[in-house]
C-alpha cells in the first residue's frame, strides 16, 4: 500500500496508519456532510487494525 501524500493520520489501531502517521488507504471519506464543528468530522474509512481494542 501506497501513502497519500498530505494526509496525516494518528489514529494507530486503523488498518491504514503507518508508523510514520501516513495514511495507506487508497481514499478516504470523510464526513458527516451537515458538520459545522471539527468535533462532527470523522473519518469513515477507519477500520480496526486486528491488535485493535475495539469494544
Amino acid at each position: 500500500m501506497k501513502e497519500i501524500k498530505g494526509i496525516n493520520c494518528e489514529v494507530k489501531n486503523c488498518v491504514f496508519h503507518d508508523k510514520d502517521n501516513n495514511c495507506l488507504a487508497g481514499s478516504i471519506k470523510v464526513g458527516s456532510p451537515n458538520a459545522i464543528h471539527e468535533s462532527e468530522t470523522k473519518c469513515e474509512t477507519f477500520e480496526c487494525s486486528e491488535d485493535c481494542r475495539c469494544e
